[in-house]
Formats: structure tokens, C-alpha cells, sequence
């Protein structure tokens, strides 16, 4: 994604010729014009995202076709290539990155800075790649607002490998000079290889670990090697080359690109096989490099392309964090805004190009003070202490909030126990201050209530993802002579909270089956691998045995259909899912259990990314972070189930009338958060919930032994 500059290559074996490349300016305006119209509009072109990998060939074909017309020879001659490296892309990335922490600062809410100031760290080192594989791959960090800095992620893969590549380019040439034979090949077949061993990675860590594999460095190594391929083996195909032959393979090229960014979608496995399509298609404009007038000559070498070309790093740079940051800015981000959005990107980018990219790189190199290393090492330094900062103050800021007890009593003392939390909507509440615009305090706090979730998260008690299900844990609270299961993915375990303490009162020992994300029905669901849709349909019936062997007094279960099943979308899984969910309910309740199934619950991410930060945000308009009821309820194939199936033993229990009234759903209720993302009720919340639950419950069962005497 570097600026404009002219290539070293070979035109001919032994003859080191520079040219300028007007298609791979035209190459850059389309990958950061799809990037770009991607990330504003992406129902508008779904698979723009293909636009990073473009730049990744791009920039495998510039560099190695530099380092084999001057290969490095000396561990001085990869410093040069490192600290060049750092002059161009640097200062203009160290800019963005400040310019972003000052929009955090002035427009964020204080419950995203700890998550942005290590991002903005993360990008400033340049491992962004790494921090997102590691921490974004979980379902449940999906409503997390998308930091400033998240695109950083590619610069950071490009960086890694202009890391390595001199090194590996520096040790190909050192071995063919040994061998005695030519530079040319040996690159060649060492390149080859990379690739080979890179693909293949990539198309099983794809498969397997998909959120990971999109991030890695690994996984895309082949995409540079691809371009690297082009600039080894150009120089044997050129001869090769007619105008007409070169004019088809860029229009196929050109072609393969298009049909990526407008057919790929987010839902595809990526990288992997997938993307050969848009990175062979990249590699063949390259190695065409037609200029016939039959070619896609004029479109890829104009005046406007070649405007966008050259300011293509400064657009990718500074798109993302106004993006980001300007909803905050502006009520309505609606079409207008976003135009304007996009202006804003130009004219700074421009000015990034002119100002930065080309005034101060020449500054650095005449500067008897600033030279490249210094200027890594303050800039890194300087970034890394005002990224800290922020991790510190609002590392504070959420330690004076820790203490969420008092935070219930400072709200109780404030409106009265009776209209506290999921009190708020009884009737003697709702016309004074059970729902407000506004409350001097909230439990937990927006910067807490993020973190506020039940113990079963510490514990480990979810079969997870990332392991495709192969651990089933079971966690035991109690030991009680009732005996309870709980079942379902995460929206069985937001009850535990409520749960466990009608346990302890009523003499349970409570066991839970939780799994994260799948519904718990036998089906196939369409996760992203088929290890997790293959773990999903097992768990089922491994919860059948164990249930069996226990035989449990009360099996209490609930579920959000959060994935459809393979091949249908949501509305269309909703009628098999309700068959499915009646077979399961009916072998629950043959082992001789009670069975309530307690409805799915408001779903807030139909209209909001996330209650805390909607909270923080707004705090003197707090019904800003509610919702209309006919969108915040989600379709709900396990409770429907009970219904049609009218199974003697299995009822439901209702508990949306804490959180909806009069049409109307509530984020923030009664001075409590109820949700500490935009789905899963707050520990809090669920806690406050465990009197009204076990009420219901009580009224819904028929075995009146689970329950103690008043």
C-alpha cells in the first residue's frame, strides 16, 4: 500500500532497466477504491474487502522485483531497505494514528478507550494483525464497536513482510552465488516454494481456525509471494508477450478482480482457495503489463486513476478512522455525512501526500537531526506513551467503577429498591423515575458492564469455537438432592446468574451444558468450518447421554438462533429449527425430567452495536438505547417448539415484560444496564431477575417437590 514509485527490474537478463508503471497506479485506485466503497456502502459492492489482497501483490511485485535488481548482500544493505521502508510509509501511519487517539479523546465514549488505546499501541508496533486474531475471533466480541486503528491490520502484514523479505531474497542470491549458479532461478524456486507451503496453510487454517486464518501473516504469505512470482518470472515470460496475447490476460485479470469485489461476501471463507480468484487475477495484469490500446489501458492509466493511485496509501490511511469516528460527531450519518466522510478522506489525504509522504521524507533525508532511526524510535515512543495513557485512564476509570454492589446501592438509593433495574417498568415506576432520559449513577457503570458477565465465563464453561466443540464441559454448583441441567448456547448461560440462587434456596445441585453459539438441536448450522458445524450437531446428542445417566429432576434451557441452518438464512431456519427443537425437547422429557424452556430474550443489536457504549454516549438521553419491541424480538424456534409440541412436563417462562412495555424494549432500565453488549443480559440485571424467575418457574412446573416450602 506504499505511494507511488518507479520499479527496478529487469526488462532482460542481465539489463537492469527502471520504468514506471501507470497500471500498477491504476491497479492501486482500484484496490483502495473497492476497499473504500466496501467499507461506506458494503451491501454496494460485498466483496470489496478483496481490495487488501490486490495490495498485497502489488506490493510482493515492487519489492522483490527492487531486491532482485540490487539484492542485499550485507545486514547494512537490509538496514537501508528497512529505514527506506520507515521514511515512506511511517509518518504518514504515525500521523493517522495520532490524529486518531485525538478523536477517541474528544468524541469516543470512555467505555472504548482501553480497547482502542492497546489497538492504537498494537498499530503503532505494527503486530495489529496478531492482536485481532487474538482477541476478535470470538462471536461474543462481535458487538465491539470497530476501533479507529482496525485497519491497521493489513499494514501490519505488509510490514512483517517487508521484515523478512529482503532476508529470505538476501539468502536465496547468497545460495546461488555458492552453488554457482544463477540468482534468477534459485529466487525462483525458492519464491515457488513459499508459496506452495503458504497456500496450502492457508487453505487449512481457513477451514479449521477461519478467524484466526484471516488475520495471519502465514495465511497470506502466498499473496506476496504471488507478486514476488511475477517479478522472478517476468523478465522469462516477456519474450513470450504479443500486444493481443497481453491485452486478454490484463482484460481476464481486470475481470477476476471485479467479479471478486462484486460476488465475494463476508460470510465466504477467506483467505484460502477463495481468494486465488482476485490474487491470480491481480498477478496477470501484472505480468501483462499491457499498454496496447485494446488493453484496459485507459482505464487503468488516467488522469482521475492516476489521481487515486498515487494518494491510494493516504486514502486507505485516513478512510477508516473518519469513518469510524464520525457517527460520533454527527446525529444522522446518513448519506450526506457519509459524502462528506469521503471528501474529508481526499482532502486530507492529499494533504498527507504532499505534506508528509513527500515534504518530510525529503526532510529526513537532508536533516542532520532526524534521521529514520530516530524518527522510529520517538515516533514509536511518543505514540506508544499517549496510547498508554489512555489504557491508564481508563484503567482508572473503570477501578473507581469496579465495585458494582455500591453502584446498585447508590441507584437504590436513588430511586427506591421497588423501582430498581427490572423493577422500573411496574406501574407505580413507570411514571416517575423507573424510565428516565437520565440517572446520576448506573449499575454497573458503562465502563464495567462490558466485564459484567456470569462467573460460568471464568469458569470455562462453554464447549467453544475454537476448538470445535471437542471439549464439553460440565460445571456443578451445588450438591443439592434436586437435580438441575441448564442447556443452550449463551443465552441459556445470561440465566445462571438468576439461576444459581434459586438453586441454593431450593436445595439444587445445578449442572450446566453450555455451548457457545450453536443451538443446542442436532442440525447443521452454518458456522465458518466444518469441524464446528460437525461439533455443534454432536453436541446434542452427547447432552442426551449425559442426561440419561443423570436422570435430572429439571432440565431449564434457552436459545438465540444467532446462525441459520446450512444453505437457509434466519427466516427460513426458523420453521426446521422448531422441528428439530420439538424431537430434542421430546427426548429430554423422556428421561423424566421437567423441562422450561425460558423465552429468548430482547435483542438489542437489531438497532443498537452495544448497550455500554450506547449508555456512555448518551447519558443524559439514555432512551436513545431503546428499541422498538416488533424489532428487538428475535425469532425463537426452541420456545415456539413447546408450543406446537405440547409435550406434557415442558412449559415456558416469559420474562420479556421486565425489559418491553408498550412496544417499546429498554437498554438501560431502572438505573441498571441490562445488557452488557447487544445481546446477553448484564450479570447484574440477570441477578435482579432471580426472585421474579423463580416465581414463574414454580407456576410453569408440575412437580411441586423442586421447589421448598414457603
Amino acid at each position: 500500500m506504499s505511494s507511488a514509485q518507479p520499479i527496478a527490474g529487469l526488462s532482460a537478463p542481465g539489463r537492469k532497466k527502471t520504468v514506471f508503471r501507470a497500471d500498477i497506479q491504476g491497479l492501486r485506485a482500484l484496490a483502495v477504491g473497492v476497499v473504500v466503497i466496501y467499507h461506506f456502502w458494503p451491501k454496494t459492492l460485498p466483496g470489496g474487502f478483496i481490495g487488501v489482497d490486490v495490495f498485497f501483490v502489488i506490493s510482493g511485485f515492487l519489492i522483490t522485483s527492487h531486491l532482485l535488481s540490487k539484492p542485499p548482500r550485507t545486514m547494512r544493505d537490509i538496514g537501508q531497505f528497512w529505514m527506506r521502508r520507515v521514511k515512506r510509509l511511517l509518518p504518514a501511519s504515525f500521523l493517522v494514528i495520532l490524529s486518531g487517539l485525538v478523536g477517541v479523546w474528544l468524541l469516543a465514549p470512555e467505555t472504548l478507550w482501553q480497547d482502542w488505546g492497546i489497538q492504537a499501541l498494537a498499530s503503532t508496533f505494527y503486530f495489529q494483525n496478531w492482536f485481532l486474531a487474538s482477541s476478535k475471533v470470538d462471536y461474543l466480541a462481535e458487538a465491539d464497536a470497530p476501533s479507529p486503528f482496525q485497519h491497521f491490520w493489513s499494514l501490519s502484514t505488509e510490514e512483517q513482510f517487508y521484515l523478512v523479505w529482503p532476508i529470505l531474497i538476501g539468502l536465496l542470491v547468497l545460495l546461488a552465488v555458492k552453488w554457482g549458479k544463477k540468482s534468477q532461478p534459485i529466487a525462483l524456486a525458492g519464491i515457488a516454494a513459499i508459496f506452495a507451503v503458504s497456500l496450502g496453510y492457508s487453505v487449512y487454517a481457513t477451514a479449521t481456525d477461519p478467524g484466526t486464518a484471516y488475520f495471519s501473516t502465514f495465511t497470506r504469505g502466498w499473496e506476496f509471494a504471488t507478486g514476488a512470482l511475477v517479478a522472478a518470472f517476468g523478465v522469462n515470460a516477456h519474450a513470450a508477450k504479443t500486444d493481443r496475447l497481453s491485452s486478454i490476460a490484463a482484460w481476464v485479470g481486470l475481470g477476476a478482480i471485479m467479479a471478486s469485489a462484486l460476488t465475494f461476501n463476508g460470510e465466504m471463507p477467506f483467505p484460502g482457495a477463495v481468494a486465488l480468484l482476485p490474487v491470480l487475477g491481480t498477478a496477470l495484469l501484472l505480468l501483462a503489463h499491457a499498454t496496447h490500446r485494446s488493453s484496459p489501458q485507459l482505464l487503468l492509466d488516467n488522469k482521475a486513476v492516476r489521481f487515486l493511485g498515487d494518494n491510494s496509501y493516504a486514502i486507505y490511511l485516513w478512510h477508516w478512522p473518519l469513518l469510524i469516528l464520525a457517527p460520533y460527531a454527527v446525529e444522522d450519518f446518513g448519506i450526506a455525512a457519509q459524502l462528506a466522510t469521503l471528501a474529508l478522506t481526499i482532502v486530507l489525504a492529499v494533504l498527507t501526500q504532499i505534506l508528509v509522504e513527500t515534504k518530510f521524507r525529503k526532510f529526513i533525508d537532508t536533516s542532520r537531526i532526524v534521521s529514520a532511526p530516530r524518527f522510529l524510535l520517538a515516533g514509536s515512543a511518543t505514540l506508544a506513551l499517549l496510547a498508554g495513557g489512555f489504557y491508564t485512564i481508563s484503567g482508572q476509570i473503570v477501578e473507581e467503577s469496579k465495585d458494582i454492589t455500591a453502584s446498585v446501592q447508590r441507584v437504590e438509593k436513588q430511586l427506591g429498591e421497588n423501582c430498581t433495574g427490572p423493577n422500573a417498568l411496574a406501574e407505580s415506576c413507570t411514571s416517575g423515575a423507573g424510565i428516565a432520559q437520565s440517572f446520576r449513577s448506573l449499575a454497573p457503570a458503562p465502563v464495567v458492564a462490558k466485564a459484567d458477565k456470569p462467573k460460568i465465563y471464568s469458569d470455562n464453561c462453554f464447549a467453544q469455537q475454537s476448538d470445535d466443540f471437542k471439549n464439553k464441559p460440565v460445571c456443578s454448583y451445588g450438591d443439592g438432592d434436586i437435580k438441575v441441567a441448564l442447556i443452550g448456547n449463551s443465552h441459556a448461560g445470561q440465566w445462571f446468574p438468576a439461576i444459581e440462587p434459586i438453586a441454593e434456596r431450593n436445595d439444587w445441585s445445578l449442572d450446566t451444558y453450555l455451548i457457545s453459539r450453536c443451538a443446542v438441536n442436532g442440525e447443521r448450522q452454518q458456522f465458518d468450518s466444518e469441524g464446528r458445524i460437525e461439533g455443534c450437531v454432536d453436541y446434542e446428542a452427547w447432552a442426551l447421554e449425559k442426561f440419561e445417566a443423570e436422570e435430572y429432576d429439571l432440565i431449564i434451557s434457552s436459545s438465540r438462533q444467532s446462525l441459520p441452518l446450512e444453505g437457509r438464512n434466519i427466516e427460513e431456519s426458523a420453521e426446521p429449527s422448531r422441528q428439530a427443537f420439538e424431537e430434542t425437547l421430546s427426548s429430554w422429557s423422556k428421561t423424566g425430567a421437567e423441562v422450561a424452556v425460558i423465552e429468548d430474550t430482547a435483542f438489542p443489536g437489531a438497532t443498537l452495536k452495544n448497550v455500554p457504549d450506547c449508555a456512555a454516549e448518551n447519558t443524559s438521553k439514555l432512551l436513545e438505547c431503546s428499541g422498538p419491541e416488533d424489532q428487538w424480538m428475535p425469532v425463537d424456534p426452541l420456545a415456539d417448539a413447546v408450543e406446537s409440541a405440547g409435550i406434557s412436563g415442558v412449559g415456558t417462562v416469559d420474562m420479556n415484560d421486565y425489559l418491553c412495555s408498550e412496544g417499546t424494549c429498554y437498554g438501560v432500565l431502572g438505573g441498571m444496564l441490562a445488557f452488557w453488549d447487544g445481546s446477553h443480559l448484564t450479570n447484574t440485571f440477570a441477578s435482579a431477575l432471580s426472585p421474579m424467575l423463580e416465581r414463574r418457574l414454580e407456576s410453569t412446573i408440575s412437580e411441586p417437590k423442586l421447589f421448598a416450602a414457603d
